[in-house]
């Protein structure tokens, strides 16, 4: 078993173990652990967040169809703890999903305030 990943929404210890491994030790696990930022009140996606957050451009391809998906919960706390929140900047292959999101809303988008934050990410970014 991965100490890293964690097994349940309060497995803070996984969370704490994550914060001393390398990157590339674990970059194989990246879509396990974007899971748990489908639902931002599960206790581990800050620590998840916060260790994913400088690596959002490694990480693009398991990001972006999450963002291209129907679960507007799950991209919404991907925008707020990775991509609104990252002090890199974003790769352009970020910027249409990011203009089409802010431009033209789909699904429950709106609902999510997704366009606004969209919005605010692509004015960060010039």
């Amino acid at each position: 078993m991965k100490r890293y990943l964690p097994k349940q929404k309060l497995d803070m210890e996984a969370v704490e173990y994550l914060q001393t491994c390398n990157f590339a030790d674990i970059r194989q696990d990246v879509p396990a652990l974007l899971e748990w930022l489908q639902d931002l009140n599960w206790m581990v996606g800050d620590g998840i967040g916060d260790y994913l957050r400088p690596h959002v451009n490694e990480i693009k391809e398991d990001i972006l169809p999450i963002l291209l998906s129907d679960d507007d919960q799950w991209k919404y706390g991907i925008v707020i703890c990775l991509l609104y929140t990252t002090t890199v900047k974003l790769d352009e292959a970020y910027l249409p999903v990011l203009q089409r999101m802010a431009a033209d809303p789909v699904g429950e988008e709106k609902d999510w305030e997704l366009d606004e934050w969209a919005e605010k990410i692509l004015r960060k970014q010039v």
